[in-house]
């Protein structure tokens, strides 16, 4: 009968055990000893996330890295947003070795430009909070920190929906920012908030010990990392947004009490929809039966927030209403344009009422009053609007209008009026008088200088007998403008083995709103080559091609060059982007994980499995040509050769001792390749048993000090006497000696190529019945 204890690999939420007998940080003004031991683990538990409630602000994304090597950058991990207007914030805790104390020099990615909200570090190490401001979502994308230091630290990013979009770099997004340090009690920072419906995080670092922390009543720890080398790091927010403006916040812990820390707050304050109407009522004075005035109504968002405009609603006879699909959200700042018509069939007064359901702050119904006097139908236009499209600018496009008399009575035309600007007017003299069946004609043109949608009206005011009309034209067009934009300003190859080409690609994309015409594309660099295209090229709006770049290193060295792109866009011209890379010689190296695989005593017809890795650990392709295995008992699977690796590729081969035969045996397995003949040297011993203990365990994680063995030991009954059992470089071991009826302890410690132990993992007892 076999008992077996299984270990599986370390997690975040798996229980440790005690270690004694080594601080958790030494020499730290010189070398950090950062020794992990061997974990023995009996329960996996994953925990599932939680979400935000809904409110104003909320955190849209939220993603953290702990780094327990000490290094001078830390990076994020990849990561998306899915809205526009969102603020980020990265929230750096770190470690220290020294003075001066340490401090973010920068924070980059994403694309965006990062500023300093706030940093505490009186005490050791940092807390830092750093904003930036992405106004169109964010797709795999990444955050690095540099620290003036190599330390251990962690880092924390946010982003928000919601917010403040005024300011620079998300500056509008931030309001009341604190800090708080002390060489001893629980952690604390206050502020007070400026705005209602504001949310409030912070991050700290605790120097002393690590430490989970104990957040205070409505507040949630978004994440902590309680570093092997005895600091705790941690983010912090409160669970909802602050109701009250002026209200007095407090962040952060009941326990610990006993530390040092340093601690960053800040408070993230949300946007203000608003919804601006512009006009509260339309008179569209005298329009002839059949006929059909239209004026243009703006709705604009001018809050910080986007307005989300829900419904129109119209009442009134002869009133209608020409608008975009509703619901439509506008970000701060744009426009859209409805419509409002008038179309009297009865010569009558009539009034009415435009209804606008938004989520403005200031009302949740906009309302605009009409009003119009239907009369004899006596002028007839040919279009109640005219459309222009997508015009380039300062070119101008013209379309006609045609006034025609109807009825039994001359009409006269008074006067024609113009609004809008890029728009013109020419034709017929005013005043004009047209008898029944008469017309007379109008050219109407459109002439752009500014780009984006331009809208205006003709008013044409005419009589018939003692009635007067005004006759109303709406006018839209958009100017358009061409514009380039490339996928990357600089293209770097990095190192490059000699006479091997390395391609990447340049893509140019027309982001403007009129054709782009790419006329050249020149490189410079004599090791830098251009395909792919032939110019000149015309690109339509949003239409890209692609270039291909190569680098072909002939001599080893850094090399540099560039592109030189000429276009018409409108941004100017040329556009260059840098071109760098360095030539290396070849060097392929093959790496083991290990040059001896130990079976230990395993009992005749039962086969005990371990593996090796093989690795690509040079700068060129390492070909494994052939394999050769000796020793009774031993076969191995896994991959195939002969088999290529590219650098920093590699293969796993497992290797199996299945005795056949009671004795020791041993073998070796031989890798011959392009680099150097590798040989892993392999033994084991048949045996016959009754009884055996299987036992597994992880290996230490990020450990600076490398573990070559293991020392297993094991005590028999209820003696508190442990017996080297022995020493194995795997991280599993089966004792074959034990007796039935019998409870045997066992413990592991690893051991450094010096022969130093760690102290002894967890014990665990086992019944052989």
């Amino acid at each position: 009968m076999v008992s077996k204890l299984e270990v599986s690999s370390s997690h975040p939420f798996t229980s440790r055990l005690a270690h004694p007998g080594f601080t958790h940080r030494q020499f730290r003004n010189g070398f950090l000893i950062n020794r992990r031991l061997p974990t023995l683990t009996f329960l996996f538990v994953a925990f599932g996330c939680y979400g935000i409630g809904a409110a104003q602000v909320a955190i849209q994304a939220s993603i953290s890295t702990n780094q327990n090597l000490p290094s001078s950058t830390i990076g994020s991990p990849v990561f998306s947003t899915s809205a526009t207007n969102e603020l980020l914030l990265a929230l750096i805790a770190t470690d220290d070795i020294g003075s001066p104390n340490t401090a973010v020099q920068s924070v980059t990615g994403a694309g965006l430009t990062w500023t300093l909200v706030e940093r505490t570090n009186q005490e050791a190490g940092t807390a830092e909070i750093w904003r930036a401001f992405a106004p169109a979502a964010l797709k795999n994308v990444s955050v690095t920190a540099t620290l003036s230091q190599s330390v251990v630290s962690s880092i924390t990013v946010l982003s928000f929906t919601g917010v403040f979009a005024a300011g620079t770099n998300g500056s509008g997004a931030i309001g009341a920012v604190a800090s708080s340090y002390a060489a001893k009690g629980a952690p604390a920072a206050r502020l007070v908030t400026t705005q209602p419906g504001s949310l409030v995080v912070g991050v700290g670092n605790d120097y002393d010990n690590a430490i989970a922390r104990t957040p205070l009543a409505s507040q949630t720890v978004v994440h902590q990392d309680l570093s092997s080398t005895g600091d705790t790091y941690w983010v912090q927010r409160l669970n909802a947004p602050v109701s009250a403006k002026g209200t007095s916040v407090t962040l952060g812990n009941s326990a610990p009490t006993t530390d040092r820390y340093n601690l960053s707050i800040c408070e993230v304050l949300p946007g203000v929809s608003t919804l601006t109407v512009s006009a509260s009522s339309f008179n569209f004075g005298t329009v002839a039966d059949g006929a059909t005035a239209t004026l243009p109504l703006t709705l604009k968002s001018t809050g910080t927030a986007p307005v989300t405009i829900k419904s129109d609603s119209i009442r009134g006879t002869g009133f209608s209403i020409s608008s975009p699909t509703l619901p439509a959200t506008l970000s701060p700042g744009q426009s859209m344009t409805v419509q409002v018509s008038f179309h009297p069939t009865v010569a009558s007064t009539a009034s009415g009422t435009l209804s606008i359901s938004s989520n403005s702050s200031s009302g949740s119904t906009s309302t605009v009053s009409l009003s119009g006097t239907g009369a004899s139908s006596q002028l007839s236009l040919s279009a109640t609007s005219l459309a222009f499209g997508s015009v380039n600018l300062n070119s101008t496009l013209t379309k006609t209008l045609t006034l025609t008399a109807l009825g039994t009575a001359a009409a006269t035309v008074s006067s024609a009026t113009l609004t809008g600007s890029g728009f013109s007017i020419t034709g017929t003299k005013l005043p004009a008088t047209l008898n029944p069946g008469q017309a007379a004609a109008f050219q109407v043109s459109f002439d752009p200088s500014t780009a984006g949608p331009i809208t205006g009206t003709i008013a044409i005011s005419s009589k018939s007998g003692t009635a007067g009309i005004t006759s109303m034209v709406s006018l839209s067009g958009t100017g358009v403008t061409p514009q380039l934009t490339m996928s990357a300003g600089t293209l770097a190859y990095g190192s490059v083995v000699l006479n091997r080409v390395s391609t990447k690609t340049l893509t140019l994309t027309s982001s403007g709103t009129a054709p782009l015409t790419v006329n050249s594309a020149a490189v410079s660099g004599a090791q830098f080559k251009l395909s792919g295209v032939i110019f000149p090229a015309i690109l339509n709006s949003g239409q890209s091609l692609s270039l291909q770049v190569s680098f072909d290193p002939t001599v080893a060295g850094a090399a540099s060059g560039s592109i030189s792109i000429s276009s018409n866009t409108q941004s100017g011209s040329p556009s260059l982007v840098s071109l760098s890379g360095t030539g290396v010689s070849s060097n392929p190296v093959l790496t083991l994980s290990s040059t001896s695989l130990r079976f230990g005593d395993d009992p005749v017809g039962t086969a005990a499995t371990q593996s090796v890795s093989l690795t690509s650990t040079g700068n060129t392709a390492v070909t494994v040509s052939s394999t050769s295995l000796t020793g009774t008992g031993f076969s191995f699977s896994g991959a195939t050769f002969p088999v290529t690796l590219n650098p920093g590729v590699g293969v796993s081969v497992q290797v199996k001792f299945d005795p056949t035969a009671v004795g020791a045996a041993s073998g070796t397995l031989t890798f011959t390749s392009n680099s150097t003949k590798s040989v892993v040297n392999l033994s084991g011993t048949g045996t016959t048993v009754q009884h055996q203990v299987s036992l597994t365990w992880s290996a230490p994680v990020n450990s600076p000090v490398p573990v070559t063995d293991y020392n297993v030991y094991r005590a028999t009954g209820t003696s508190s006497s442990y017996q080297l059992l022995d020493s194995t470089g795997s991280t599993s071991y089966v004792d074959l000696t034990v007796q039935a009826n019998t409870v045997y302890t066992y413990y592991v410690t690893s051991v450094d190529s010096a022969g130093a132990q760690s102290s002894p993992s967890h014990h665990i007892s086992v019944t052989v019945p």
